[in-house]
């Protein structure tokens, strides 16, 4: 997969980041749960090449009760799950429970803004989805080697106009109102086979394609969250490796569970699943990262599958502590490991919870093209004390260190610097400045630089703004691609609130 192709993919995945986000809000917030990302990278849409063979995990967990959750975010809202009658794919596989939730919304991209908004979450259990699975209508199944997977699709109805609901008449047909108070009526659920629910009740609005109003799934009768029912401690010891796992994520978020020595346990025990065995090391990371951040990283090295380097070299950007960051640096930096891991390293430098843009100056320079870009791609400000370094880089004679320094300083806007850089009248500092001033968005610069902006100035970067009025290029720029890639929450703490809208123009 090519950068636009990566491109493209983000944003489609970006949309399963946010639905999942918003699940977890909606069971805080309104539910009172303790929702946590369960699978890695849920609520994420970063783009590997080398792709984990984990656990196949629900989304989210309540770190309280052991609730599990599957977030669906489409752009057109509906009930409808993927199923493969392969063992371990099917739609409620995963460690789905009866009394666990699917939660499924509405995405909308429509605006053009990045990454998407979600809707509110509609909520189904398991067992009511399984309950009437007999009356799903199914896809015809796509080839064989994709898993023979089909789409089952359980009826409702999501009005595609907004409006306030009214009730059932006395012919079995759903009235509403639409928003300029027209009376409206909805008779088709008639032909729908098994038992019918209204998930409204009279007075309640709805928004154009964000709501299901009628189905034929059985709603929850409540949501709340029960407290501390969930006995961790027992879970990590029982025999189920997705309990397991749970119990493990669980003690990461809810610190006051003491569960040490049986965390210990399964963190050192050979014969456990390396899964699990790997998320007790990352759980105590996090509390002693100077014990257990060095067994961490060695999951990382060149002597074990690149799958289990890549799920190490993840879980070790979610710990803050200088020693996890140190980790990450030393793996970036070493040239015998694999270049998707030593990239994920990097994009772990500068966008990992110990995040330390500093650290990536080496990087930048890497020999290794995918290296290279993620480390720059992962940039996101650029201190005074790089901005130094930078500056001397353009001057350097150095043409990969200019090109580098240039790229990185227009990608940060620091038009501040570049202008300096302009101002010294010395080649090439000179010429990379006008270069990375000119592949920046012509408001920006003017904007920052105000009277700074000379008639020189301006008439060596108005023809390289004409890129921007001409609508035969092509958005393959692959530090463009990795800015879409960064949609990624807290796992223990997912909040909407952190998404960030604010995105350079390129993204």
């Amino acid at each position: 997969m090519g950068f636009k192709e990566d491109a493209d993919f983000a944003r489609f995945v970006a949309m399963g980041a946010v639905g999942a986000a918003a699940a977890a809000d909606d069971l805080r917030d309104r539910y009172g749960h303790e929702p946590i990302e369960f699978e890695r990278y849920a609520m994420a849409n970063k783009v590997w090449q080398s792709k984990v063979k984990r656990l196949r995990l629900p989304d989210l967990l309540c770190a309280r009760c052991g609730l599990r959750v599957e977030a669906r975010a489409k752009s057109k809202l509906a009930i409808v799950l993927s199923h493969s009658d392969v063992p371990g794919r099917g739609w409620d596989d995963g460690g789905m429970r009866d009394s666990d939730l699917f939660a499924f919304m509405r995405v909308d991209s429509s605006s053009g803004t990045f990454p998407p908004t979600v809707a509110e979450p509609m909520w189904f259990s398991t067992a009511a989805l399984r309950a009437s699975t007999d009356h799903t209508r199914r896809s015809n199944p796509n080839a064989a080697s994709e898993g023979s997977e089909v789409t089952m699709t359980w009826p409702c109805w999501v009005p595609s106009s907004g409006g306030t609901f009214e009730g059932v008449d006395d012919d079995d047909r759903i009235v509403w109102s639409n928003d300029a108070g027209q009376r409206k009526l909805y008779w088709h659920w008639r032909y729908w086979t098994g038992q019918r629910h209204l998930y409204l009740r009279p007075g309640d609005t709805f928004e154009p394609g964000a709501h299901i109003v009628a189905g034929i799934v059985e709603p929850p009768t409540s949501l709340i969250c029960p407290g501390q029912t969930w006995n961790v401690a027992d879970a990590l010891q029982g025999s189920d490796a997705v309990e397991r796992l749970a119990a493990v994520r669980a003690t990461s978020a809810m610190h006051e569970i003491d569960a040490s020595a049986r965390l210990v346990a399964v963190a050192l025990d050979d014969g456990e699943d390396w899964r699990v065995a790997l998320e007790a090391r990352v759980a105590l990371a996090r509390r002693e990262p100077e014990r257990w951040v060095p067994l961490l990283a060695a999951g990382a090295s060149a002597d074990t599958e690149r799958e289990q380097s890549m799920e190490a070299v993840l879980a070790l950007t979610e710990v803050n502590a200088s020693e996890a960051l140190d980790a990450l640096c030393d793996i970036a930096a070493r040239d015998s490991l694999h270049s998707d891991v030593r990239a994920a390293a990097a994009w772990g430098i500068g966008q990992g919870a110990a995040a330390n843009p500093e650290r990536l100056m080496p990087m930048v320079l890497d020999t290794d093209p995918l290296v290279a870009f993620h480390a720059t791609g992962a940039v996101d400000a650029v201190s005074d004390a790089m901005s130094v370094e930078l500056l001397a880089w353009l001057g350097s004679g150095d043409q990969r260190r200019a090109a580098a320094a240039a790229n990185v300083l227009a990608r940060n806007r620091r038009v501040d610097v570049l202008l300096d850089a302009y101002e010294q009248d010395e080649e090439p500092t000179r010429k990379w400045a006008i270069y990375a001033l000119g592949g920046m968005e012509a408001s920006i610069v003017r904007s920052r630089a105000q009277a700074r902006m000379t008639e020189e100035l301006r008439a060596a970067l108005e023809p390289m703004w004409l890129r921007e009025l001409d609508w035969l290029q092509t958005d393959d720029d692959p530090l463009a691609a990795l800015d879409l890639q960064k949609v990624r929450f807290d796992p223990l703490r997912p909040s909407l609130d952190d998404i960030d809208r604010n995105r350079p123009a390129s993204a």
